[in-house]
């Protein structure tokens, strides 16, 4: 038969439509290069592609807070060369979240079972776990929704699977904190676990800064400021501090299977963090300018964040039945987060 009777045949492309470099695409690249819906293949940064007029709210919104963004560069092709460094995909992480997924399941049961009959109700590790670790689930929720913003706003469709993978594994965290909750009010109905962290975290006091931190970043709608906010101050502080530091208060507690399954949290945390060096670095790279704004990003965000981890200082000298210096918690985590701006060349405010 001739190609007119197989019209698709005619369409047929011997390459790939966008990509215009001389090496055969990775699966990394099939997977992340162009895909964001809003960004077209000629897309020249006056309207979004799926604008249709000038009167559309959201081609209003990208023009405003994506390409309006005190971020410089050329939208999007500035930004589409950035690549994770772990060229991350969907399916490379459901592979490792599957495995990771399995060892907290098993440190679950093993859990339920090795615990079973062996705590008392007015035990006051009980109560820091109501007070001081299972409320983290909303401040979680939060990062979910800041990190699906930056999905949604990225100058590029690399940036966004790397948010959306972000994002992913704030639900990951949602749900085992949840888990931890149900164990316990099974065990103990009539103290209210499962209920009460809401009412927590919205009123008792050593929770406020870092809400009221993480409600001002949801309306940070600059794209780049949003992105320096979140992922260059405020997660890599809370997550040093509820991770590392907590694992630690965790083992000193004779808890030393939920202090694994932090330790497995912070796995995702240190790819976040890459990720977030990593896209800094290449904004600086774009245009040098760009490093002026990110400081003044940090500057602006940081003494709130770090007002915010201090707030915790009751959860480890006061609320534990063992307890730990938070003096020196604080000092461990300001030494990290130096050592994170280090590689990128900008400065924590003194």
């Amino acid at each position: 038969m001739s190609e007119k009777q197989y019209p698709m045949k005619e369409q047929t492309y011997r390459t790939y439509s966008t990509w215009n470099q001389r090496r055969v695409p990775t699966t990394y690249d099939v997977a992340t290069h162009r895909t964001n819906y809003d960004i077209g293949e000629r897309y020249d940064g006056a309207v979004p592609r799926l604008a249709v007029g000038n009167d559309q709210a959201l081609g209003d919104w990208y023009r405003q807070y994506r390409e309006g963004s005190s971020i410089a560069g050329e939208y999007p092709d500035d930004f589409d060369s950035w690549r994770d460094p772990r060229e991350m995909t969907y399916e490379k992480y459901n592979d490792l979240m599957d495995d990771r997924e399995s060892t907290i399941e098993t440190l679950y049961e093993q859990a339920e079972v090795l615990e079973r009959g062996t705590e008392r109700s007015d035990d006051p590790w009980l109560d820091f776990q109501e007070t001081a670790f299972l409320p983290l689930r909303y401040p979680c929720h939060g990062l979910q929704m800041l990190a699906s913003y930056l999905t949604m706003v990225a100058p590029s469709s690399t940036i966004s699977t790397a948010m959306t993978l972000q994002a992913t594994d704030e639900i990951r965290r949602q749900e085992r904190l949840a888990r931890r909750a149900t164990q316990l009010d099974k065990e103990f109905p009539n103290r209210g676990f499962a209920e009460n962290e809401g009412e927590i975290w919205e009123e008792h006091e050593m929770w406020q800064p870092l809400r009221k931190v993480i409600e001002e970043l949801l309306v940070e709608y600059d794209w780049g400021k949003s992105f320096v906010g979140t992922n260059l101050v405020l997660k890599p502080l809370l997550d040093k501090l509820f991770l590392a530091e907590y694992a630690g208060l965790f083992e000193k507690n004779d808890s030393d299977l939920y202090a694994q399954v932090l330790d497995n949290f912070y796995l995702d945390a240190d790819r976040s963090q890459e990720v977030a060096t990593s896209v800094t670095a290449h904004l600086i790279d774009v245009d040098d300018s760009n490093r002026e704004v990110i400081q003044e990003t940090i500057d602006r965000y940081y003494p709130a964040c770090e007002e915010a981890v201090r707030a915790f200082r009751p959860a480890f000298e006061s609320m534990p039945p063992e307890t730990m210096s938070f003096d020196e918690v604080m000092a461990n985590i300001v030494q990290h987060y130096d050592e994170l701006l280090s590689d990128i060349d900008v400065t924590r405010p003194s």
